[in-house]
This record gives structure tokens, sequence and C-alpha cells, in this order.
């Protein structure tokens, strides 16, 4: 699905009061089993809408920082027991954005790889700022599974192997009509901590 203006189109229907796909407790284990414990790692969460996986990063010990295209969004989250930071930031802008850090140990985007204008150029800039063997973390409806009138907000076969290439290791499982990929970066990842 090709969105002109993301930032007004998205900033409408959340002032609108839209709700979109609450995470679920299936999900939640699958991420918490995958990005371990925080204790302190840095987390960025792309798309972040109002908050809700932010939070969730923040409540595993990550220092987690919520981006959105529009500053709506984020200020209808509820306040975080841990540190979270929200921005209001075009990631597919030309030029890369400034963010507050230069390197993520946790990367997320849950409902918005389907909404990328050019996907090669995002999944680009991801990979730069993922720390050695840091993990991306990406949930998104698959098209074919979906009714016609719907398929635009799933990824395609194409789109899903665009996705999932040139990482060092891939894991793709099911959650009800959702697909979450962990996909990890090159590099030792073996200071990543199971349990906290």
């Amino acid at each position: 699905m090709t969105i002109e203006n993301p930032a007004t189109y998205w900033g409408e229907l959340w002032a609108s009061g839209r709700q979109y796909s609450p995470l679920t407790g299936p999900e939640i284990a699958l991420l918490d089993e995958h990005a371990g414990c925080g204790r302190g790692r840095l987390a960025l969460d792309i798309g972040c809408g109002d908050g809700a996986l932010t939070r969730h990063l923040a409540e595993l010990g990550f220092q987690a920082t919520g981006l959105d295209c529009t500053p709506v969004a984020p200020a209808l989250a509820e306040p975080s027991a841990g540190p979270v930071q929200y921005c209001c930031v075009d990631f597919e802008a030309p030029q890369q954005p400034p963010l507050p850090q230069r390197a993520y140990a946790l990367i997320t985007a849950r409902l918005v790889f389907a909404f990328i204008k050019d996907k090669p150029a995002f999944l680009s800039r991801v990979r730069s700022l993922l720390t050695f063997g840091g993990v991306f973390w990406v949930v998104t409806p698959i098209a074919e599974r979906l009714p016609p009138d719907q398929a635009s907000i799933g990824i395609t076969r194409v789109e899903e192997e665009l996705l999932t290439s040139l990482w060092a290791w891939v894991r793709a499982t099911d959650v009800g009509s959702l697909r979450c990929y962990v996909l990890r970066a090159w590099g030792d990842a073996s200071t990543e901590t199971k349990g906290c």
C-alpha cells in the first residue's frame, strides 16, 4: 500500500481514535524469548504508534526510543515504568534522520513493513543502525492470507524474500494472522542474555 503523505494519513487516523491490532500474549512471549533482557541496551521501535511495544521494550530493561512519522500517535502513549523516549521522525527521509543514538541492539517494526515505500533502502538503513549481532524484529500480515481487499496491508512473497535476505540468522513464526520475523545481524550474539 503506497501512502503519499504518511504523517498526514496516520496522524488523521490516530486523531480520529482509530485503534490497531494490540500486542498479544503469544507475540510478546516470542519477542521476549529472542530479545532477552534489555540490561540498559538500546532499542528502537520504528512506527511506534501509541507506544505499546516501546513501553514493553522498556519493561524488558531496554532504553527504548519510539519513532513515528506523526506526533499524534506518541502523544496518546501511556506513561512507562522504564526509560522511554518518543521522537517524531520520518525514518524514510532521503537523508538519515537525526536519532538519539547511533547503534541499537534491537530494532522493531510492527505492522510497518508493508507500508514502506522503498523497502531496500529501509532495510539498508536498519542494518546500518544495528549493533554487531543485533536483532531486527518485524511483525506483518502476509498478503496472500488476507482477503483481496486487504492484501495491501500485508507483504508479498517477493517482499518476504527481500526482508529475509542478507541476515546471519532468520526465524519466522506465525502468531495468529501475523508473521513474526527475528532477523539477526552478522556478528557475535554471545552477549545476548535470556531471562532477566
